[in-house]
């Protein structure tokens, strides 16, 4: 066991916790508004739905090459420099893309936007910091539901500025992500503790150290599996929202905050829960299982009767998936590597976020616009196979949350 699980941490929403979830909540407010009108933005300047795959994809190419970069230095550096420097780059891609005159200027905010936006590892390693080991999976669902929030408030008011005009919602994400770099400037505290040390070697050790992990490599491969299937719904639900429903940005904007009023229930409120009672591999499976469901049934729907239900079972178990894979990979990581092993995961997951967002657009295309959703149930089976068959035995966690896997890497 990491020393991490020894020492004392914030099992609530409370200190340097609140501040974070603040600051990622804030962000990703900024986030959910640009990411559901996006599409629609790009479809004006001719852009085809492989090309917003393309888009898509760019900015997950830079958070595979940044996001270990981030980590990394966040280990050596701290958290909060890391932190404040990519809000910066959040601010400025967002202004880009209101700026933007062609699909050319929007690739470019895009790329801004995967650097700054690879920071999430930081974050990450910011909550591993600053919670125990019993408590991992509750503070990872905590930024989970900064993500579900993010995705209630951010459509929310994307869709009443789309009204107005059609760039407003991206300048006000520009001036959200400036007053975030304020407010994290000011209330934000380092979480690395004096005296800690980076480990040493490459990034490529670290991935060679974690891939080859048997308790570290089930659950990045996992992880990457998971996230290929859910960008496909990402990349191409707006696409399908127009072709199916005849939605716009607005009625858009309303569906996407169903996923994240789910996603934040969730994560917020039933992953920390759910830990104590039946453990993270457990609540993991849950969450697998009804990501399936959730995919299966919005591929079928054809009216929101079916629909409503499928975004609020997607947003509700895919958000205790995420969560309790982020947890068990953080386990298995030593203090000094946190940033490292996150970002690393981060990354494998950034790859997947440039091919689904590709594939998901081609399969629109060449088969129907239900078809990426299909495979992204397909994907998510596979995961749950992974799940079953390859997570060592001494990482499913039984009774209360009260086993907590060996940290491998130290052994």
């Amino acid at each position: 066991m990491s020393a991490r699980s020894r020492r004392g941490g914030h099992s609530g929403l409370s200190g340097p916790l609140a501040v974070v979830f603040i600051t990622v909540l804030i962000d990703l407010i900024g986030f959910g508004i640009v990411l559901p009108i996006l599409p629609l933005w790009a479809e004006t300047f001719g852009a085809s739905p492989t090309e917003i795959g393309f888009l898509t994809a760019s900015y997950s190419l830079m958070q595979v090459i940044f996001a270990p970069v981030w980590g990394r230095l966040s280990d050596r550096v701290g958290r909060r420099p890391v932190i404040l420097i990519t809000l910066a780059g959040s601010a400025i891609s967002s202004l880009l893309i209101g700026l933007a005159g062609s699909l050319t200027v929007l690739f470019l905010a895009r790329i801004i936007n995967g650097i700054s936006g690879a920071s999430y590892a930081a974050a990450q390693a910011y909550v591993a910091d600053v919670t125990t080991a019993k408590d991992r999976a509750r503070g990872m669902g905590m930024i989970g539901a900064a993500f579900g929030l993010g995705f209630i408030l951010g459509p929310a008011i994307g869709a009443g500025l789309s009204a107005i005009d059609h760039s407003a919602p991206f300048f006000f994400a520009a001036a959200l992500a400036a007053a975030n770099l304020v407010f994290a400037a000011l209330r934000l505290p380092e979480s690395r503790k004096p005296g800690t040390v980076a480990a040493g070697g490459s990034r490529w050790d670290a991935l060679r150290r974690a891939l080859t992990s048997p308790a570290l490599a089930p659950l990045i491969w996992l992880s990457f599996i998971a996230t290929f299937g859910f960008v496909g719904m990402e990349s191409t639900f707006a696409l399908l929202g127009d072709r199916r429903f005849g939605y716009g940005p607005v009625a858009m904007g309303v569906l996407f905050v169903v996923v994240g009023l789910a996603a934040a229930v969730g994560q917020g409120l039933l992953v920390g829960r759910l830990v104590d009672r039946f453990g993270e591999y457990r609540v993991m499976l849950v969450g697998l299982v009804g990501t399936t469901v959730g995919l299966t049934l919005m591929s079928v729907a054809t009216n929101l009767v079916v629909m409503i239900p499928a975004l609020i079972i997607l947003g509700s178990t895919s958000g205790l998936a995420f969560a309790t894979v982020s947890a068990l990979i953080s386990h298995g990581a030593s203090d000094s590597e946190q940033g490292s092993v996150l970002g690393l995961a981060a990354s494998t997951g950034g790859v997947a976020r440039i091919i689904g967002p590709i594939t998901a657009g081609f399969v629109f295309d060449a088969v129907a616009p239900g078809a990426p959703l299909v495979l992204g149930a397909a994907l998510t089976l596979v995961c749950l196979a992974i799940a079953v068959t390859r997570v060592p035995a001494d990482l499913r966690l039984d009774g209360a949350g009260g086993a907590i896997a060996p940290d491998t890497r130290d052994s």
